[in-house]
Formats: structure tokens, sequence, C-alpha cells
């Protein structure tokens, strides 16, 4: 987790590093495009069978949905500060919680609602409304989190029946036509140092998520999710070192409530799993 964590925050700086010469949403077809030939040789290796699925209406959904989220929170990493951003991600888990009881019908107790009302007041915290103008990136971030949120439901239904590999093969699959087309309006032909910037992007983010889910795979949710708070202190670092940003004490505040109800509702939820499979 913690390989993933600083993965995942070494992605970003390299997103709003490459954002300076290429489009942001360009920038998220390059990395479906590399992440997809990074799996090509996976797919070689374990042969077309691990792709078999009666469910690709919905990997289509997921993959859909995932690129836009996608592509808002790239171009969104390139009108706020990385730390803020790290922040507003934390609350992906409190809006798919959200969702589900919206939505999908989920019981509603009184612990989950009051984390939930604790992520929002961490939100607020980072956004700040009526004290100062809400940003358009801002507004990209919530947008993002919300729709990689409802991506985190499709992701639990598809978990029941398919690998690991196979939801990330059709991830990637579906992300690449999605991505260029959005892309064509603004594209800009990379050179070669851009063209490497952006291989490493999609190598970083594959093996990011790689990592992410080898961490849940070999241990306890309790003992791994805590350390996802570390892509805070990643941002941060690279935030002020690479683009001078000092960030504001209500921003890292906000993203500590955030992070903490988001792991409070998860764990929650993972332990009355358990108790209601047994």
């Amino acid at each position: 987790m913690l390989v993933a964590t600083a993965l995942f925050a070494t992605m970003q700086l390299l997103i709003r590093i490459a954002g300076e010469n290429v489009p942001a949403v360009e920038i998220s077809f390059w990395r479906s495009f590399f992440a997809l030939l990074i799996q090509l040789p996976v797919l070689w290796w374990l042969g077309l069978a691990s792709l078999r699925t009666t469910r690709l209406a919905l990997h289509g959904w997921r993959g859909f949905l995932h690129a836009v989220s996608m592509m808002l929170w790239f171009v969104a990493l390139m009108e706020i500060p990385l730390a803020e951003a790290t922040a507003l991600e934390f609350a992906s888990p409190i809006m798919a919680t959200t969702l589900a009881i919206l939505f999908l019908g989920e019981a509603v107790r009184m612990r989950r609602i009051l984390a939930l009302c604790a992520g929002v007041v961490g939100v607020l915290l980072v956004v700040r409304p009526g004290f100062q103008e809400i940003s358009m990136g801002q507004v990209l971030a919530l947008a993002s989190v919300a729709l990689w949120a409802a991506c985190q439901l499709i992701i639990r239904e598809l978990g029941r029946t398919e690998t690991s590999f196979t939801q990330g093969f059709y991830m990637v699959l579906f992300f690449t036509p999605i991505t260029l087309v959005s892309s064509l309006p603004v594209w800009v032909w990379p050179g070669a140092a851009d063209l490497m910037l952006l291989f490493l992007v999609g190598l970083v983010a594959t093996g990011g998520t790689w990592f992410y889910g080898e961490a849940f795979r070999r241990a306890e949710m309790g003992a791994i999710l805590p350390l996802e708070s570390t892509k805070l202190l990643w941002s941060v670092a690279y935030g002020y070192l690479f683009f001078a940003e000092e960030p504001l004490l209500l921003t890292l505040l906000g993203g500590v409530i955030i992070f903490a109800a988001a792991v409070y509702i998860t764990l929650r939820e993972a332990r009355l799993s358990r108790i209601g499979k047994t």
C-alpha cells in the first residue's frame, strides 16, 4: 500500500508536468494506450480465456464512467494544488456509500450517517464555499470523484465474478477509444521527451494499480487502508518541491477528516459484511 500510494502520487506529479505541453484530456488517452500495451504481454501469458465474461455491458459502463472521471480528474489536476486534489479524492468512499444508500437501498445506520456528515464537513473545509470562490478545478475534481464512486459500486459487483486482470484489461480496452475521441479536438503531437513522460504515466499508473490490488489480497483491510493517507504527504511534498505550493492548514485538516471518515465507513462495512457471512 505504501508503494501504491507513492506511485499514484507520482503519477499525478507526472501528469501535471506533462500538462505543460500536452492537453490534459490527451494525457488521459496516452495513459490508457500505454497501460493497454503494458498489459498485452500478460494477456499473451494468460491466454484469451482470461477475458471470457458474460458481463461485457457492465464492463462497458464501468469503462465509460471511469474514462470520463479520469479525464475530469486530469483537467482538475492542472487547476488546483496537488494536496487539495488528494484531499478531495479521499471522498470517493463517502460518495460511494451515499450512492449505495440512495440508489441501492442499503441500510442507513446512525454511525454511518455520522461518518458521512464528518466527511461532508471535511469537504467543506477544503472547498470553503462562502469564504473563497469555488474554482472550476474544485468542481471538476468533485465531479470526477462522484463518477469514480459510481465506478466503485460497479467494481464491487464485477468483483463477484471477474478477476482483477479481467476487470483491468477491459477497463483500458474501453478507456482507449473513449479518451482518443475526446482528445481529438485538442490534439497536440507530443515530442520524444513528452512521449517518454506519457509512457511513464501509463507505467506508474499500471504499477500503482497492481500494488494496490496486491495490498488488499495479502493483508487485512484494517491493516493497510490507513496507510493510504500517506498519499497526502507525497502530494504535499511534490507540490512544494516542484510547484512551490504551500498547502493551507484547513486543506490538510479537511483531508484528514475526509480520510478518517472514509476509512471508518470502509472498515465498518467490511466488518458488517463478515458478520453477515457468518
